[in-house]
């Protein structure tokens, strides 16, 4: 995997630099550091990063500037910053934690965790419950219901939360057992129960928590196999 590192503060930098070095061992493919958004933009459109540690203020200059100008890159961020009142705006762009400064080598390990368990059963993913940010396991979630230009994240609890990316985007967070079952639905497929299906070729999903999910023509046939499967 590749690594880029956006710091204006060279020891932060390094100690950034070394604890990344130390959370991915030899999976680490390439690591880079800047410190200004201009050099960082030229770096993510030139190669391909996984993921990018990302200070908000640069020589005067706005971290989540670059962040809006790299549109929809397929990178993950992790901001690193002083300004925790800012945390609220990162949620904006779906990164995956918020690191306040100073920090402790455990608290940026945590946030290192959270890109690696991307991968795994034990990922996490940043919602609004109640007014605030927090993170919920992704394990958790039953399914996700487009809501416009958001998303309704409906968790197994049946307790409901509200996600800032619209569903396509959202989509490409969440691990492969998510399934997109219809333009508004995506699904987590370890929590199919049964398939209904109705008069007119019309389909619906029930789920452990969830009954009635609409089901595209499209995707039934690959609902199908997954629940005989």
């Amino acid at each position: 995997m590749n690594v880029l590192i956006l710091e204006d503060e060279p020891l932060i930098a390094q100690g950034l630099a070394r604890e990344v070095r130390a959370h991915f061992g030899a999976r680490l493919a390439a690591l880079a550091l800047h410190d200004n958004v201009e050099q960082a933009l030229a770096a993510l459109r030139q190669h391909d990063y996984d993921l990018l540690l990302l200070d908000l203020h640069l020589h005067g200059a706005d971290g989540y500037d670059l962040l809006r100008q790299a549109g929809s890159a397929p990178f993950q961020t992790i901001i690193v910053s002083a300004h925790a009142e800012r945390s609220i705006t990162a949620f904006e762009f779906g990164v995956l934690d918020f690191v306040a400064k100073p920090f402790s080598r455990e608290r940026l390990h945590k946030a290192l965790q959270r890109y690696t368990g991307r991968h795994t059963e034990t990922a996490s993913l940043a919602v609004k419950k109640r007014g605030a940010l927090e993170w919920i396991a992704v394990a958790e979630i039953d399914h996700v219901q487009a809501d416009g230009h958001y998303s309704n994240v409906v968790l197994r609890s049946g307790e409901q939360c509200f996600h800032d990316l619209a569903i396509d985007k959202l989509m490409a967070l969440l691990p492969p057992h998510f399934l997109r079952v219809h333009r508004s639905y995506i699904v987590n497929s370890l929590g199919f129960k049964r398939l209904q299906i109705a008069a007119g070729g019309k389909y619906a999903l029930d789920t452990q928590t969830s009954t009635g999910i609409p089901v595209s023509r499209s995707s039934y046939p690959a609902l199908k196999q997954r629940l005989l499967g």
